[in-house]
């Protein structure tokens, strides 16, 4: 094995030397120089037509004029007509709602013109882009294999036109209490669509959803600018009437006429996320036993529209928990539900609550990543719209790391990659706001061989053995994936099924950090890894990498498990700032989880401070994600009606949040957000109000410092000042959100669900 230099050198693929390019051209994905190094042989092979990306637009076009995705898409059907023999973008950007139409994030499919464009053609109009492709394990067809895979499908998902006239009169059904329709979207993986939770009481039973679009193309088929297919509430409801015998609804039928497969599980994720955000119990004698509160809360769910989006095909996206395919599709979904909802309202006063419970670790974690700011633009454009997405679950996975590197002097890291994993592992290494870059080099010692030489800004190399690259580092001068400078560390599967493909060593690479600066100060540097672990209900092909620091305390007195970085200040390892890396945007609502039980923060919870110039202390409020310490998660649907599973992590606490967002909007209780051009009134202010006044745990608690309670790990934990201990019912704002929402649904596991 030796260490080459791909300085200079164009792509395997697209031929663009990324290291080369002027400063004044579009920002590149660092994951795309590694994925055009390496031929995408993590990504299913090289590809052979049209490939999907997500692009920001600059705000102007060269001559001034001022530049849209809306605009952008229009000039694809006119003046830059020619352009769309190498790029072309859906008609959710051609056609958006009026509140979105002076938006600059889009997605498109490209061929691999579009890259040797960028610097010539499209200066000037493409900011940034990342790749939406995702990691595909070596067990799964490559989709060079695909059919015609040189030319784009015709698409058979949701396809838009102009938007209809805002003049015509409230639908009937808009909800009464806030004189409002409330729109609820749901996106995530194996959403169950014909789940009694999601129907109404009314004999024969309909769907509650109004719009499903199922992402998934047809396997074997070449990609597409409209994928996916969309049913309409008609649809299922047609699809229910055909299925039900007797009264009862025949779900395997539905899916298999719809030609669903992502329900086929007893769980999936999706069903749960949903049915926590929007599921009814349909029993009547159920309603009739609740309390006045409770009523409310039902009947309000009960006028609530949900819109669900399955993301694509699980073993193409959601399988890949690196989130390389997440921007493009989510984005999508989104623009997908906004689209719908405005449709839907016909020009009645409407507002949208998504949750997106998903998450990834490795970001800017400054709210500058390219869906961060999409997603913050799409709030702050919209005229009522939240957006709620989990903590994140890596407090406690040693992947985040913080250090400071004095001028002159250079700091070690150790990254333990584990064996038998069939997915590529990701270090990304993110240097301060301002920090001169020409002044850090990077150096990798392997578990065994040669270390590399210095590597310094503008440069990539690769440790091969001729043919196949085990590690490439990708360090450009300037990253699509955040507003700071990055250096990406690639390791190749240590594990793979190809006779013809050697696999990376597992075991501790060393990565040193050099600052070479010659006057006096230093540079605060943080790492992240990137999530590479197996998807919960799919074969086990990725296992976690993470740090490795005999420094690090994972235990109280060897016995309690440790969940803060309080008295543990020797290790560069850290469960500080481990927030997903899509909940530290500016205006989502972020939600952490804690038990039920006791008020105990869940361990694996994570934390802030984010990295931005406005700074998320920590999430901005918790719901309830584990019962108790022997029932871990909450029950939630199973994809068949009449069954139950627990399902546990921070994604069963957003929607939770979402739920209530969306009630209190119905009832007239949520404080509308100000028009354009007033102060706002956002999401997140409601949710820390609300969380304040809800929070089951009195303000005395703060006092229990010294009076802890008896706990599972040890007869008597060691008494430490608030916040050292999470056994401490009252959670400071870094450790579980400023506030905590009881589930009026869990009072008891199993009962009143």
């Amino acid at each position: 094995m030796t260490w080459q230099s791909l300085t200079g050198t164009g792509g395997a693929w697209s031929g663009v030397d990324w290291t080369g390019r002027a400063a004044d051209t579009a920002s590149a994905d660092p994951y795309f120089a590694w994925a055009d190094a390496t031929q995408f042989a993590d990504l299913g092979g090289p590809p052979a037509g049209w490939i999907r990306v997500i692009i920001e637009l600059e705000s102007t076009e060269p001559n001034g004029t001022a530049l849209t995705a809306k605009s952008f898409a229009e000039s694809l059907e006119g003046a830059h007509a020619a352009w769309k023999a190498w790029i072309q973008v859906s008609s959710l950007y051609r056609y958006p709602p009026a509140d979105l139409a002076q938006t600059h994030f889009l997605t498109a499919v490209v061929t691999k013109a579009f890259f040797t464009q960028l610097d010539t053609t499209l200066k000037g109009f493409v900011k940034r882009f990342e790749l939406g492709m995702p990691v595909v394990p070596d067990d799964a067809p490559a989709t060079s294999t695909l059919p015609d895979a040189g030319t784009l499908a015709a698409g058979t998902g949701p396809a838009f036109g102009p938007v209809a006239s805002a003049s015509a009169p409230p639908v009937a059904g808009a909800n009464t209490g806030s004189g409002q329709m409330t729109f609820l979207g749901v996106m995530d993986d194996g959403l169950a669509f014909a789940h009694e939770r999601f129907r109404s009481t009314a004999t024969p039973s309909t769907t509650r959803i109004e719009r499903f679009w199922n992402q998934d193309d047809a396997a074997g088929m070449p990609p597409a600018l409209h994928y996916g297919r969309e049913f309409t509430k008609a649809d299922i409801d047609a699809l229910l009437a055909r299925c039900t015998q007797a009264g009862q609804v025949d779900e395997d039928a539905v899916y298999a006429q719809a030609g669903y497969i992502n329900v086929r599980r007893r769980w999936a994720h999706g069903t749960e996320v949903m049915d926590l955000a929007g599921g009814l119990r349909p029993n009547p004698l159920h309603a009739a036993s609740m309390s006045p509160d409770e009523r409310e809360q039902r009947d309000a769910l009960e006028q609530v529209r949900v819109l669900g989006v399955q993301f694509r095909t699980a073993g193409r996206t959601v399988r890949d928990t690196t989130g390389r395919w997440f921007a493009v599709h989510a984005l999508d979904a989104m623009r997908y539900i906004l689209r719908c909802a405005d449709d839907l309202a016909d020009g009645a006063k409407y507002c949208v609550v998504l949750n997106l419970s998903y998450g990834y670790m490795a970001g800017s974690h400054d709210g500058s990543s390219i869906i961060e700011s999409a997603i913050d633009e799409l709030i702050a454009m919209h005229h009522d719209l939240s957006v709620v997405v989990p903590a994140g679950n890596s407090n406690m996975l040693r992947c985040h790391a913080s250090f400071s590197v004095e001028n002159g002097t250079s700091h070690d890291i150790t990254w333990r990659a584990l064996p038998d994993c069939a997915t590529p592992g990701f270090l990304e290494i993110w240097l301060p706001d301002h920090a001169d870059a020409s002044t850090v080099t990077v150096r990798i010692h392997p578990p065994w061989g040669d270390p590399s030489p210095p590597i310094a800004v503008k440069n990539m190399a690769a440790w091969q053995n001729g043919r196949d690259l085990l590690c490439t580092v990708v360090y450009l001068d300037r990253v699509a994936t955040g507003q700071r400078s990055m250096i990406l560390i690639a390791l190749a599967p240590t594990v793979t099924l190809q006779p013809a493909r050697i696999a990376a060593p597992a075991g501790n690479w060393v990565v040193t950090l050099a600052n070479l600066a010659s006057t006096s100060g230093s540079l605060d540097i943080h790492a992240w890894i990137q999530r590479n672990e197996t998807a919960y209900g799919f074969p086990i092909r990725g296992r976690q990498s993470r740090f490795d620091d005999p420094r690090y305390k994972r235990f109280f007195g060897g016995m309690h498990v440790r969940d803060t970085d309080d008295n543990n200040t020797d290790s560069w390892i850290n469960r500080r700032s481990t927030l997903n890396s899509i909940a530290t945007g500016d205006s989502t609502v972020v939600v952490g989880g804690y038990r039920r039980t006791d008020g105990t923060a869940a361990k694996y919870s994570s934390t802030g401070p984010s990295l931005g110039v406005t700074v998320r202390v920590g999430p901005d409020a918790t719901a309830i994600s584990e019962d108790s310490p022997a029932c871990a998660g909450v029950l939630g649907a199973s994809t068949r009606s009449g069954s139950l599973a627990a399902i546990s992590g921070t994604s069963a606490a957003a929607p939770q949040v979402a739920r209530a967002i969306a009630c209190a909007q119905v009832i007239g209780k949520a404080p509308v957000i100000q028009p354009h051009g007033m102060p706002p009134f956002s999401a997140r202010t409601w949710v820390d109000q609300r969380a304040q006044v809800v929070d089951p745990v009195p303000a005395s608690a703060a006092s229990m410092a010294n009076q802890l309670g008896t706990c599972p790990g040890t007869a008597k934990p060691p008494v430490l000042p608030l916040p050292a201990h999470a056994w401490v019912p009252r959670l400071p704002a870094p450790r579980g959100g400023f506030g905590r929402f009881p589930s009026p649904r869990w009072k008891k596991r199993g009962v009143k669900l």
